[in-house]
């Protein structure tokens, strides 16, 4: 049975052992060059025992995506060469700039804009060359249409994206530059307490509702695809499997690059794996049918939960086949064969193991359950979870996106100056950057 792993590899001092995965032992600090776990991976090349990440095939990510929705031959999406706007600190003619991470599709780098201070990096995420068996067109579309969701995106939990650009035969994403690295690194490093894990998630499910609000599902949320600003705010970034599962493509001339145009009826992703295992809803894993891919986000985001809370994620796959998921399962039928319905209530709810057992407060426990339901139309949506009291509970740093339409400042001597003092917002001031 594993154990958390402290920051040296020795077990932790809890007094109880839980059934999740570990962590790696040996990763580098934040801010190093790290080399990102890309999504999906067969069991075939995994690196010995359980683990956050696991190695993927090849082919996976852009290469492997496919585009439901439909969108034209060509995005009208303006472009230039890198070189033109952006420069890299390096007096080495020809050097790209500093690498911080490295993935099987991409690489990223810093740069800097030109003629301006150098005080401000961005992230440049440089995709691999088009390979000789693809068709680059779709290719093109690919990026293109990766690019014009990002881009439509405008929300504090959500890393902003700047530019797209072209640079000796490869495209170039270029995007804010969150200096404290991934969740990923800083979760294995034990920098955050109980406080900081919570906020976090709120921020979380803060930016995936403004997501699925404006008709885009992510697909892909993990710790490594989840930023920490210089802010300490946490941001989502890698839109490279996100789905438009409602409204007009962003990449359409008809949206005019915006997010949320003529929503309507959910369009239903095709059969088909995408993601990081330990974080796939077993709806997908099964693949037995299109699925509705909001309900895979909600999972993911519990899976997260539980990784911030514990270092490490419940089981390696939804699949029945693997112990831990198993017994989460059995506390599921249970609960089902006595309330059919399968609601989870304030006083009814499935036992589903000493690591659920182990979450700090009850009415959380009560929350994840909710979201990690097996049957995804009896999962709650990602709205529901930001209204549950837990979460509106929580004190959280960065504020919602509906918080900018709220009051910011009220003249005292106004006249109606209680009524708007009592819309302003109050937020927490949190320091989750590590020492």
């Amino acid at each position: 049975m594993s154990t958390a792993l402290s920051p040296k590899g020795s077990a932790s001092p809890r007094r109880y052992q839980l059934p999740f995965s570990s962590l790696r032992q040996n990763s580098p600090y934040v801010g190093a060059l790290k080399t990102r776990s890309p999504s999906l991976g067969g069991p075939g090349n995994r690196p010995g025992p359980p683990d956050f990440s696991i190695p993927a095939d090849s082919g996976v990510g852009l290469k492997a995506r496919r585009m439901s929705a439909n969108v034209p031959d060509d995005f009208i999406v303006n472009t230039c060469d890198l070189s033109d706007e952006f420069t890299t600190a390096s007096k080495v003619p020809g050097r790209r700039g500093r690498e911080i991470a490295k993935g099987s599709t991409a690489t990223v780098k810093i740069v800097y804009r030109k003629d301006s201070s150098k005080d401000v990096q961005y992230a440049v995420k440089e995709f691999r060359k088009c390979g000789s068996q693809e068709d680059q067109l779709e290719y093109k579309k690919k990026v293109k249409s990766e690019f014009s969701i990002a881009n439509s995106l405008h929300h504090p939990n959500i890393v902003k994206t700047v530019r797209l650009c072209s640079y000796r035969g490869r495209w170039n994403h270029v995007m804010e530059y969150c200096s404290y690295g991934d969740l990923f690194s800083l979760v294995q490093r034990n920098y955050l307490q109980r406080e900081d894990n919570m906020c976090l998630f709120k921020q979380l499910l803060q930016g995936v509702s403004y997501l699925h609000r404006n008709g885009i599902a992510h697909r892909d949320i993990k710790l490594e695809n989840l930023l920490l600003s210089g802010e300490g705010h946490l941001k989502i970034t890698d839109f490279g499997v996100s789905e438009v599962f409602s409204g007009l493509h962003p990449g359409l001339s008809a949206a005019g690059g915006q997010c949320g145009k003529e929503m309507g009826e959910v369009r239903r992703c095709p059969p088909g794996i995408c993601g990081s295992l330990p974080y796939i809803a077993p709806e997908v894993l099964a693949k037995k049918g299109e699925y509705d891919p909001r309900p895979l986000d909600v999972w993911s985001c519990a899976i997260v939960c539980l990784a911030l809370c514990f270092r490490g994620t419940p089981w390696e796959l939804a699949d029945p086949k693997d112990l831990n998921y198993a017994k989460f399962l059995r506390g599921w039928d249970i609960f089902i064969e006595a309330k059919p319905d399968g609601i989870v209530t304030n006083m009814e709810y499935p036992s589903c193991g000493s690591m659920f057992h182990a979450l700090h407060k009850e009415s959380l426990r009560r929350l994840l359950l909710q979201m990690l339901h097996p049957d995804p139309d009896r999962r709650i949506s990602i709205h529901e979870a930001v209204k549950d009291r837990f979460v509106k509970g929580i004190d959280c740093c960065c504020p919602d996106f509906n918080d900018f339409l709220t009051v910011t400042h009220v003249d005292a001597a106004g006249k109606n100056s209680c009524r708007l003092a009592g819309k302003m917002v109050v937020h927490k001031m949190h320091n989750h950057t590590p020492p």
